[in-house]
């Protein structure tokens, strides 16, 4: 005789509740761990402090978090998510304008998903520095690796499918532009606004994407160049 195997049992009423409960004190506490950063920076952000700042005691933390680490990391891999998210969502937007070729619709996704990563960065400073390690304050690149990965799928995933053969190469040289503009302008080696690193990083994707595909479209200005100073 055979026992039948049955599926899991849905959960109760009860436990919903306490899983909404679960999830929203766990959002609390990294809501105040984002907020602290941004006000004092990412060495502020401590048990303790935390615990001041959503006004319990200092043990509350601990039931949802194993320490500031474990914070620190599910901060991190929430941020990678909302990025690929972000640069996904962009990369899918209608195009505007006549263009119904294939081809300048791949070039132009990519050119949004670019620009979305840009945008993400400077949107949210503090998240990004805490992400790649620019804050001061490091999460060990090995437990986010899935995720960080995946950010660079998004643009892998599109120039593949514009026709470009060495796709995982000429993303390394778009992060390696996008992301070095960020870092230098949040050490203060550069001073430009939005606009002029958006159309830095615009330049650099028409010289990629012209070697990288067949009939890149040509680049589409964002506005006029905002020249600024930089500081080598």
């Amino acid at each position: 005789m055979t026992v039948e195997a049955r599926d899991d049992p849905a959960p109760t009423r009860a436990q919903q509740r306490r899983e909404r409960e679960r999830a929203a004190a766990r959002e609390s506490i990294l809501s105040a761990a984002r907020e602290l950063a941004r006000s004092e920076g990412w060495d502020a952000v401590t048990m303790r402090r935390l615990a001041e700042r959503i006004d319990y005691s200092a043990n509350f933390a601990y039931r949802y978090f194993t320490g500031r680490d474990d914070i620190l990391l599910a901060l991190v891999r929430d941020g990678f998510t909302r990025l690929r998210e972000t640069m996904d969502t962009a990369s899918k937007q209608p195009m505007s304008g006549s263009a119904t070729r294939a081809s300048g619709t791949d070039v132009a996704a990519i050119r949004r998903a670019a620009h979305a990563y840009l945008d993400f960065a400077l949107t949210e400073p503090d998240l990004y520095q805490l992400m790649y390690g620019l804050g001061g304050v490091r999460v060990p690149a090995a437990d986010t690796w899935v995720e960080g990965q995946a950010v660079g799928d998004v643009l892998t995933g599109l120039l593949a499918a514009a026709g470009d053969r060495q796709p995982e190469q000429h993303v390394l040289q778009l992060w390696a532009t996008a992301h070095g503009l960020i870092a230098l302008l949040a050490v203060g080696r550069v001073d430009v606004d939005s606009a002029a690193l958006h159309a830095l990083l615009e330049d650099a994707l028409t010289d990629c994407l012209t070697r990288a595909l067949p009939t890149p479209a040509a680049s589409p200005r964002r506005g006029t160049r905002s020249t600024g100073k930089r500081q080598l």
